[in-house]
């Protein structure tokens, strides 16, 4: 069998690093009761719970520095119309229930924005490319879950959108660790970087505390 490294590196992919930009901002995707929490369906993966875990070093830091904030949770009506076409029965988180709720190891302060949204990536029908755009960001670091699902959506729209794309390796998660870690090879060889967390601790901690912009 071909090794895979092999095959993507004759492609001529992940040639280069994206590298950190000056305004970055950190988004955390989905990290909410319904994925991190085990009485519910999709709550029972360790892989989201710890990834949880990890993220809320880099959510700390990041308000000492004055880095901009960003949530999304889903959520929705419970009618056939807003789910759309998901191939999971996904309705009954909904909006204001507890499933729909910030995870508590990531629980946000007055002041971060909290995107309800619907569909797989985090721009997809929400407000999350204005709020990064008018703080000017330049530098997305994505967290969240899950890998293979609503963080890769959210990597390539980010991408798409021209931002500097950076993934804390420990600060995502999913349901399996399979899906996990092919999907973190592939979206490192085409999208954004795929980094210790530490290296992006050390990212931020050298970064000037300024004033967000409003």
């Amino acid at each position: 069998m071909t090794d895979k490294l092999s095959v993507y590196q004759q492609a001529g992919y992940g040639q280069k690093q994206v590298g950190f930009g000056e305004k970055p901002a950190l988004l955390l995707v989905d990290f909410q009761h319904a994925f991190t929490n085990s009485e519910y369906p999709t709550g029972k993966s360790p892989l989201i719970k710890q990834a949880a875990a990890e993220a809320a070093e880099l959510l700390e830091l990041a308000r000492e520095k004055d880095i901009p904030v960003i949530y999304t949770v889903v959520g929705y009506r419970g009618d056939q119309w807003d789910t759309g076409n998901w191939k999971t029965d996904i309705g009954w988180i909904t909006v204001g229930s507890h499933a729909a709720e910030v995870s508590p190891e990531v629980e946000p302060v007055k002041g971060e924005p909290i995107v309800l949204k619907k569909y797989p990536s985090a721009f997809f029908g929400t407000e999350v490319l204005s709020l990064l755009t008018t703080k000017q960001v330049d530098t997305v670091i994505v967290t969240g879950c899950t890998t293979s699902g609503c963080v890769r959506a959210t990597i390539i729209d980010a991408f798409s959108y021209g931002f500097k794309t950076i993934v804390p390796e420990e600060c995502v998660g999913d349901q399996a660790k399979e899906s996990h870690d092919a999907n973190l090879f592939d979206v490192n060889a085409r999208y954004a970087d795929v980094l210790p967390k530490q290296q992006v601790l050390e990212y931020l901690t050298a970064l000037k505390a300024a004033p967000i912009t409003t």
